[in-house]
């Protein structure tokens, strides 16, 4: 189960992108990455293609990072239980 969360948080990575660490609530360590995808934007709407980071946190928790090519902003949009 999962919930949406879609707020802007604070994300270190590494020189390739790769999220290392992200502040929700407490910082975050992220352990491993799970999944990796790209999504197409809402061109329509102004967003630009967005890079899709499923992590798998220190503390055992798993949560979905997304990071706007276009804007340079990441987004925390989903805590999975």
């Amino acid at each position: 189960m999962s919930r949406l969360v879609n707020r802007p948080v604070k994300v270190a990575s590494r020189p390739d992108g790769a999220p290392i660490l992200f502040r929700y609530r407490d910082q975050h360590r992220v352990s491993r990455i799970l999944e990796v995808w790209r999504e197409a934007g809402e061109w329509w709407e102004g967003r630009g293609d967005r890079q899709v980071y499923r992590v798998e946190t220190e503390g055992g928790g798993v949560f979905e990072l997304l990071f706007d090519l276009t804007s340079r902003n990441w987004t925390l949009t989903r805590n999975y239980d």
